[in-house]
């Protein structure tokens, strides 16, 4: 399965607009019933999307819709565990075969994943989002655990908590989670929504610099924003050329028994190089197969 790229947040108090979420061309759509939903029309939201989601048809993974048929994979964003509504959100949506995975804000310690595991069925990934300092003070021991399929920053709810100014703290927060997940062996972390809906060109310049910093993808709030996304964090044809070319030298490596070879235009390249590319490639789309 494909890394996603692109995941666009629907209000779950959407109503009729919810399946035209799954059409708008994101890679994922996480139906949000925390921050999109008035306190008011929590359960009611809730009861509107299980219902939805109960009808949606789930595609096998290894199928290749035309656009006509293409629809996004599906998360949910449950409320928080100690909120009045977030145990009964991950009850509800547990069991959903539409729902790849459920993304819980305000997760503080392998204590609060143990109770989201106690509920989530198998098979079912559980996205944590980190939002609070007692939520970083545990960000390697969650990003770790094998419970936890990703681990994300709520960027807002940060830096309202610790009253940040710029990027700095941020920044050095980000590397953590980075260095983190990819301790664990896990793909890289998405970014958090740019709130400047209409800012294309800043939201551009803001995700060149997440992909610069080992980030892939991110969170969006408008479908306006899914093609700037893409196209900050996907390989372009340079990239994929050059990708291509170190995995064709890959295959002289193996077959002269050597460690290391030279690219024509005289690069050493060793197995680091190989890594890179082949992330390169399946974020391109090409299937290493293919080659």
């Amino acid at each position: 399965m494909s890394e996603i790229c692109t995941w666009l947040y629907t209000p779950a108090s959407s109503g009729g607009k919810l399946d035209k979420a799954l059409h708008r061309g994101a890679d994922a759509v996480i139906f949000d019933l925390e921050d999109a939903v008035h306190v008011d029309r929590k359960t009611s939201a809730r009861a509107e999307l299980v219902e939805f989601l109960s009808s949606v048809s789930v595609l096998p993974v290894s199928e290749s819709p035309d656009s006509s048929a293409a629809i996004s994979r599906i998360f949910v964003r449950a409320n928080a565990l100690d909120s009045p509504w977030g145990v009964d959100d991950l009850n509800a949506i547990a069991r959903l075969p539409a729902v790849e995975g459920i993304r819980v804000p305000k997760v503080e310690s392998l204590a609060d994943l143990s109770r989201i595991e106690s509920i989530i069925s198998a098979g079912k990934k559980i996205q944590i989002l980190l939002e609070s300092p007692l939520g970083l003070a545990a960000l390697e021991e969650l990003c770790r655990a094998d419970g936890s399929s990703s681990v994300s920053l709520g960027d807002n709810d940060l830096r309202a908590v610790l009253n940040l100014e710029g990027e700095v703290v941020l920044d050095q927060i980000r590397i953590r989670l980075v260095m983190a997940l990819a301790a664990a062996g896990k793909e890289a972390p998405s970014g958090s929504v740019y709130p400047r809906i209409k800012d294309l060109e800043g939201l551009r310049a803001d995700s060149v610099k997440l992909r610069g910093m080992g980030f892939f993808g991110r969170t969006v709030l408008h479908p306006m924003q899914l093609e700037t996304v893409r196209d900050a964090f996907r390989p372009d044809s340079e990239e994929v050329d050059w990708a291509h070319s170190v995995v064709e030298a890959a295959d002289r490596i193996s077959a002269q028994g050597s460690g290391a070879v030279m690219l024509s235009d005289g690069q050493f390249v060793d197995r680091p190089f190989v890594v890179r590319a082949e992330t390169i490639l399946r974020r391109a789309g090409v299937d290493r197969r293919q080659l």
